[in-house]
């Protein structure tokens, strides 16, 4: 795995036990332990997802995948933190995370906000 993977497909179709298989491989294999989060992009608003400026105030909100990538990008933490999208995909909240999964690995927010991915 260099950076990000993603796993597509309908509800049973063994998504969950690719993933657990993938991580205790990882584990295994590393010597790094690897935990999960996990958010539903579709149970909350395409702007939430990363953030959004107040119209009026021009006050930026940080966005829960945004907050969640701060947080657990963090070398100093002794595990891998994977977060995971669980969910349908959706080009709206997808598109943002080009260059997040690209050679980049760099989450970039609306409000001009880099956050790298840590080595």
């Amino acid at each position: 795995v260099r950076h990000g993977i993603m796993l597509v497909g309908p509800s049973g179709g063994g998504k969950t036990q690719i993933f657990k298989n993938l991580r205790a491989a990882l584990d295994s294999t590393m010597g790094v332990t690897h935990k999960d989060v996990r958010l539903n992009p579709k149970a909350i608003r395409a702007q939430e997802m990363y953030g959004e400026m107040d119209p009026l105030s021009g006050e930026w909100t940080t966005g829960v995948f945004a907050a969640m990538w701060a947080k657990y990008n963090n070398r100093a933490n002794a595990y891998n933190t994977w977060i995971i999208a669980d969910g349908p995909v959706d080009a709206i909240w997808i598109e943002d995370l080009n260059t997040v999964l690209d050679d980049n690995k760099i989450l970039t927010l609306a409000n001009g906000d880099r956050i790298p991915m840590t080595p």
